[in-house]
């Protein structure tokens, strides 16, 4: 599958999954677009929304960009991240993670303990996140 459809795919098994589990939830659409999928939850202080932004893969590596876009934890960020893998049977499987949780895994990766500009591609293993699958109660947990 090419790059833009690979995405695509993604951003939409994510939008179906969510709404599947009774999550309001939306793509956004465009170029330029801030995040991927907006989800809109109820909580005890009225509503609000959260950012997901997706990253497909029919490999064992997730491309992140993570710390070329995001090197000081203050910058605006997803509150979600959901890696989708497709297999070659293209079958989804999902890893749910906050944007904390990629952080720490990627300067394990990138082997940094502090954030920082990245010079490379940064990227994860699907080993590294396997024990993120199918964590959907993230999302409806108030921030």
């Amino acid at each position: 599958i090419d790059k833009y459809t690979l995405g695509m795919a993604g951003e939409y098994a994510v939008c179906s999954e969510l709404l599947r589990r009774g999550i309001d939830a939306s793509i956004t659409m465009g170029n330029a677009k801030a995040t991927d999928v907006v989800v809109f939850c109820k909580t005890v202080n009225g509503n609000s929304f959260k950012k997901i932004e997706v990253k497909t893969t029919q490999t064992t590596k997730f491309v992140t960009n993570f710390f070329n876009k995001y090197h000081t934890p203050d910058l605006p960020h997803p509150d979600i991240w959901i890696l989708v893998h497709i297999d070659r049977d293209l079958k989804a499987r999902f890893f749910i993670l906050t944007h904390e949780e990629l952080a720490s895994i990627q300067m394990e990766r990138n082997n940094i303990n502090i954030w920082q500009k990245s010079e490379g591609c940064d990227n994860v293993l699907l080993k590294d996140i396997e024990p993120y699958e199918n964590m959907w109660d993230k999302i409806l947990l108030e921030k």
